[in-house]
Formats: structure tokens, C-alpha cells, sequence
């Protein structure tokens, strides 16, 4: 059995309604209007054949004939990324040991690609009445482990597109489920948190003459009326993306899949309006930490550089910037040998990273750590005079410099 759009088995495919479908208005047997309402946009075809309340036999045979009537559809594979199944980037890879990413990390990536299509809160691996403490807290956690940044320049393979639909995923839940209005229009359109499930079709239902149309709990016209809502919201959204109006073109992008959840359309444009709307944000709080430096506020500019990590967490310039800053302040040395250790990682190669993470091991009193790489940092900048005094001087303590940079 195939799809007439791909040459992915369809059973491994997820079927979604039409748009413009209509159930009320359908001549269905009770065993039909059964499996109807298991077409979800989230049930793959094969779990369909199982839980349908007809013979496997029987759900193939529904389900083609609706493909063929455009009742149903099985979307392509660019729209089928977010919606969790793995067949949309092909087969899983195999873990390779010879690319640059940890093996465990690429098990960790497919092993985490299984829940794409699970609510939102359990994506974020959260409780559904989590508050926003929890969202950020555990957004925070996962992108800092996802955020395709931490492997730029890296040969990662199949992995690249993988690790970035995933990331995109968590942007979308975290986005959706911090904003009230639209967390609370999807719970609406969901439903509760324990739905019953219908019973399944008895034999005699299923063999019978076809019975009256099925009555459904949501009226048609008021799935179209928020579908026209959901439209309206989308067009504004793109026209204020057009204008580079970022963050308006988010909330607008934002409620219309709060009144259209299942329309991934809609979802992919959001997630791409959103990191956008990151990158702004992160923008805007560098600025403000460098006119708080300019203040010798460094508490605040190191509050405001911490804040901009959530937004770029493998930026190895603001994590350079975030652990200097600490340990100029007399701040938390081990959250700024974190810091300094990874900005060094990413860029290896920069004596100044080097420096500093030196500078942090000997306030620490880690002086055998300090020394080396210290002496690492006057070997790719021999020019380096900080680095030289503090290799020549372990006793005079911190040193005058408060420069982000570190540059005399």
C-alpha cells in the first residue's frame, strides 16, 4: 500500500482530515464514523489498523477510499516535520563514531525525534498544568542541548537536519505554551486532560446498513469559524513578517494556531518568525549590557550577557564575555570556568578564551590548570601581555583590567 504522494509506505504516514471536511454532513456507519474520529493528524496509518474498530483489512479499504474522495490526505514530507514521524527525513542513520558529534549525543537526538508528535508538555518533558517557571526552565535546558549552533562547522551528517527539527519543535511548544491566550485556546480546541475514549463498535454495528449521519461534539460551523479566524490571523502575521516586524508577526502567527492547531503551515512559519524574534532579543540585551558597561554597572551587564545566552547559548563571544564578567566581580567561579571552558571548546583557537579561563583556574587557586592555560594562551598570542603577567605573577590577585575583551 502507497501513498499517491510519496513513495513512504502510507501506513507509516499520519492521515489528517481535509481542511474544509465536514463530518456532520457525511453518511457514515457508526464502525466508519469510529474511525473518523481516530483520524487525528497525530495516529500514523498502521496504529489506525489496530485501534480503528474494524479489521485491518476494512481500515485500509476506508482509508483509501477517503484519499480518493479527498475526504482525508496524507501530508508531504516538508510538512510532515513537524509532526514527529520519523519517516519524514527517511530512515533513522546509523550512529557513525567517525562524525564530529559524540555518539551518545546521536542517540540522544534520535532517541528524542520519537516524541515530536507528543502534546507540547511533553515534549518539554513537563506536566500539562506546568506553570511558566517550569516551560522556561526546561526550554532553557533543552535548547541549550539542541540549539544547532553547538555544532556549527562540525560534520555531523544525517544529523544536521535532525537535530534542527528537533530544536524547532521545542521552540514551538515552549513559544505556544508561554503565551496565555494561545495556551489556553489550544487547550480548548484538545479537549480535556482525560478524555474518555468512545467505545469501540460492537459486530452487529459494524455489520449493518448504513445508519444516520454521526453527530459530532464540535459543530462544523464552529471549526470554520475558527478557521476563518486562524486565516485571518496568519495573513496578518506574514504581512508584519514582511515588514520585518518580528515580534508583532509572532502573535499574530501564534494565535492563528491557537485556533487552527493542526494546520503545520502555520507552525512552520511561526518557528521561523520566532527564532527571528530570538535573534532581536538577543541583540537588543547585548546592546543594553554594553551601555551598562559604559555605566560600570558590570553586575548588570553580566545579568543582561547571562540573559542573552538563553537566546544563543553556543555564542562563544558571549559566553567569553558572561565568564569574564564573573570573575571581574567576584561572581559565581564555577558557573564562569562553565562558561569559559565551553567558549574554548567552540573556539579553541583564541588566545583571549584561553586567558580568561586561565585567569578564572587561578582565582579559583587551581594553580597547575591556570598555568597551563595560560601558557596555551601566550602560545597563539605571544603578544599577550595580561597573559604574561599573570603567568609571572600568581600573587597579585585580580587584575585591573575590566574590559570584556580582556585588550589593553
Amino acid at each position: 500500500m502507497q501513498s499517491k504522494t510519496d513513495a513512504t509506505p502510507a501506513e507509516d504516514r499520519v492521515p489528517q482530515l481535509a481542511p474544509d471536511l465536514d463530518p456532520a454532513a457525511l453518511s457514515l456507519t457508526p464502525a466508519e464514523g469510529y474511525l473518523l474520529s481516530r483520524v487525528d493528524g497525530r495516529t500514523p496509518w498502521k496504529l489506525l489498523r489496530e485501534i480503528g474498530g474494524l479489521t485491518p483489512e476494512e481500515v485500509d479499504r476506508c482509508l483509501d477510499r477517503w484519499l480518493g474522495e479527498g475526504l482525508i490526505r496524507l501530508p508531504e514530507k516538508r510538512r510532515g516535520a513537524g509532526s514527529g514521524a520519523s519517516g519524514d527525513l527517511g530512515p533513522p542513520p546509523r550512529v557513525d563514531a567517525k562524525l564530529e558529534i559524540p555518539v551518545e549525543v546521536q542517540r540522544r537526538i534520535l532517541e528524542y525525534e520519537t516524541r515530536l508528535g507528543s502534546p507540547y508538555h511533553e515534549i518539554l518533558g513537563i506536566s500539562r498544568d506546568a506553570g511558566q517557571a517550569l516551560i522556561k526552565k526546561a526550554y532553557f535546558t533543552l535548547s541549550k542541548e539542541f540549539h544547532p549552533d553547538r555544532y556549527f562547522r562540525r560534520e555531523i551528517g544525517p544529523f544536521a537536519k535532525r537535530l534542527e527539527r528537533v530544536f524547532k519543535k521545542i521552540v514551538e511548544a515552549y513559544e505556544l505554551l508561554s503565551d496565555p491566550t494561545a495556551r489556553a485556546e489550544l487547550e480548548r480546541s484538545l479537549g480535556p486532560q482525560t478524555p474518555a475514549a468512545p467505545a469501540a463498535p460492537s459486530k452487529s454495528d459494524r455489520d449493518g446498513p448504513p445508519r444516520k449521519p454521526l453527530a459530532f461534539s464540535i459543530h462544523n460551523r464552529v471549526i470554520q469559524q475558527r478557521k476563518l479566524k486562524a486565516k485571518r490571523l496568519f495573513e496578518a502575521g506574514t504581512a508584519a513578517f514582511a515588514r520585518e516586524r518580528w515580534t508583532e508577526a509572532a502573535g499574530s502567527v501564534r494565535l492563528a494556531i491557537a485556533f487552527d492547531p493542526w494546520n503545520e503551515a502555520y507552525k512552520e512559519r511561526f518557528v521561523d518568525i520566532q527564532l527571528r524574534v530570538h535573534q532581536e532579543r538577543a541583540c537588543q540585551l547585548v546592546a543594553q549590557a554594553e551601555e551598562a558597561l559604559d555605566m560600570r554597572e558590570l553586575a548588570e551587564a553580566l545579568r543582561l550577557i547571562n540573559e542573552a545566552l538563553h537566546y544563543r547559548p553556543h555564542d562563544a563571544d558571549l559566553l567569553h564575555r558572561a565568564a569574564r564578567l564573573a570573575w571581574v566581580t567576584g561572581g559565581d567561579l564555577h558557573k564562569a570556568k562553565m562558561q569559559a571552558q565551553e567558549s574554548c571548546e567552540l573556539e579553541p583557537d583564541v588566545g583571549r578564551y584561553r586567558r580568561t579561563l586561565g585567569q578564572i583556574y587561578k582565582a579559583a587557586g587551581l594553580d597547575a590548570n591556570a598555568r597551563r592555560e595560560l601558557e596555551a594562551a601566550l602560545r597563539l598570542d605571544p603578544n599577550d601581555q595580561e597573559a604574561e603577567d599573570a603567568l609571572r605573577s600568581f600573587g597579585r590577585g585580580i587584575l585591573s583590567s575590566l574590559t570584556l575583551g580582556g585588550k589593553r
